[in-house]
C-alpha cells in the first residue's frame, strides 16, 4: 500500500469525523485543496462514491460507511505499531475525545480535569457531552464514560469503574418542615422531584432492594427534571426528596446539604463504565484517561447499605 495512501484514508476518516472538509483539513494543519483531493483519489482508487456532497452537509454513502470503518481499524493498526516503538506508551499525547453524560460533567470532570491536563502535557482532550448512545466509530471518539450495563454481545469493550448505588435523599430543612420517612410507603405523603426520563418522557420509577426482596415506587411531586444532576439540585434546594445515584451528590452529602434516606433499601445502579469499541487499539492516552477516571470515582460508595450491587 503506497504511503500516500494511509495519508487519503487519515483525512478521509477526519473529514466523517468532523463533518467538514474545512474542520478536517484545519485539524490536520493542510490546505482544504489537499483534502478534498485525498478524498477524491480514494474514491477513484475504488471506483466508488464515499461521501454524499451537498451545500449544507456531507454523510456517508454506504461503501463510505463500510470504508470507514476498515480505515478506523487500518489506522489503528499503524498508531499501535508507532506506539510500540516511541515512548507513548508511557507518555499520553496527541488528540483525545471523551463523550460523559451531562450528569456527571460539572460535579466530577471538570473540577478534576485540571490534574488530569497537568499530568499528561502533550494531550489534547475533547469533551463531548451527550445523555444519548453515542456510535463510538462514526463519531469519532475514542471513549466513553457511562452508568449501563454492556450485553454480553455487544461489539464494545467496557472497563468497569465503579458500582453504583442509588440514594434518596432530601435537605435537613426539607425534613425538618415534613418529616422523615422511615419506609418506602411513606414517601407517598412526600414531595418527590421527578426525574424524566429524556427516551420515555415518563417519570423514572425509584427503585429499593433490601435482602432480596424489590420495590419500585412512581414519585409523585410538582417537579420534574430531565436530569439526574438537577435532580440532586432541586434536593439540595428543599424542593423535596429525590433518588438519584451518590456519585451525583457526594460533595452535598459530605457537606452536611443532603441526608441519606432509607439506606437499607438501597438498590444497585448501572455501574459505571469506561467503553470504547473492540476493534480499535487501546492506546495508551484512552488507558491513561480510564486509570484517570479510576482514581476519581471510588469503586463503591461511602455511606453504609445492605444491598451491594452486583459487580459487572
Amino acid at each position: 500500500m503506497a504511503m500516500d495512501q494511509f495519508f487519503c484514508m487519515q483525512v478521509f476518516a477526519r473529514v466523517v469525523e468532523l463533518g467538514s472538509f474545512a474542520r478536517a483539513s484545519e485539524a490536520l494543519d493542510i490546505g482544504r485543496a489537499s483534502a478534498t483531493t485525498a478524498v477524491a483519489r480514494l474514491e477513484k482508487r475504488l471506483g466508488v462514491r464515499l461521501l454524499h456532497r451537498t451545500t449544507r452537509r456531507l454523510s456517508l454513502t454506504e461503501d463510505g460507511r463500510l470504508y470507514y470503518q476498515a480505515c478506523v481499524s487500518t489506522l489503528a493498526n499503524l498508531a499501535e505499531a508507532e506506539d510500540a516503538l516511541s515512548s507513548a506508551r508511557s507518555s499520553p499525547r496527541g488528540r483525545l475525545r471523551v463523550s460523559t453524560p451531562h450528569s456527571f460533567i460539572h460535579m466530577v470532570f471538570l473540577p478534576a480535569l485540571p490534574k488530569f491536563l497537568a499530568r499528561y502535557p502533550e494531550l489534547e482532550v475533547e469533551v463531548v457531552m451527550t445523555d444519548r448512545a453515542v456510535n463510538l466509530v462514526e463519531e469519532g471518539i475514542d471513549c466513553a464514560v457511562r452508568a449501563v450495563d454492556i450485553p454480553e454481545d455487544s461489539p464494545l469493550v467496557a472497563r468497569h469503574i465503579s458500582s453504583l448505588r442509588w440514594l434518596t435523599c432530601a435537605s435537613p430543612a426539607y425534613l425538618e418542615a415534613r418529616g422523615t420517612p422511615a419506609s418506602v410507603a411513606e414517601l407517598e405523603r412526600h414531595e418527590c422531584v421527578r426525574f424524566i426520563s429524556p427516551s420515555t418522557g415518563r417519570a423514572a420509577d425509584w427503585r429499593f432492594e433490601k435482602d432480596g426482596e424489590r420495590e419500585s415506587f412512581t414519585p409523585r411531586g410538582r417537579v420534574g427534571v430531565n436530569s439526574l444532576e438537577a435532580a440532586g439540585a432541586a434536593a439540595v434546594y428543599g424542593m423535596g426528596i429525590a433518588q438519584v445515584t451518590e456519585v451525583l451528590v457526594a460533595p452535598h452529602l459530605r457537606s452536611g446539604e443532603l441526608r441519606p434516606l432509607l439506606t437499607d433499601w438501597a438498590a444497585a445502579a448501572p455501574p459505571l463504565m469506561v467503553i470504547y469499541p473492540s476493534n480499535r487499539y487501546l492506546s495508551a492516552k484512552v488507558r491513561a484517561f480510564g486509570d484517570f477516571v479510576a482514581e476519581i470515582f471510588p469503586r463503591e460508595g461511602s455511606w453504609p447499605a445492605r444491598a451491594r450491587p452486583k459487580r459487572a
